[in-house]
């Protein structure tokens, strides 16, 4: 891939509404797995594992503003 391609998109067949609590707790499972399989890859990458780190940080902010109002689900 070169600058000027855009990068793939993924396109969602079928959605499921969760929790902002059952989300982030997904993505750190996800995350914790993935990060396991790429440790092999020394200097590989990062792009993807820092952008889900980015995400799994948003969601558990999201969550700790939702105790902090009462919103919580």
């Amino acid at each position: 891939m070169n600058a000027s391609d855009p990068p793939p998109r993924i396109i969602p067949s079928t959605t499921k509404v969760l929790s902002t609590k059952r989300a982030q707790s997904h993505l750190q499972s996800f995350l914790d797995e993935f990060e396991s399989r790429n440790s092999a890859l020394k200097g590989g990458d990062k792009t993807i594992t820092v952008q889900l780190q980015k995400l799994n940080r948003a969601l558990l902010e999201e969550r700790q503003r939702q105790k902090a109002t009462g919103e919580g689900r």
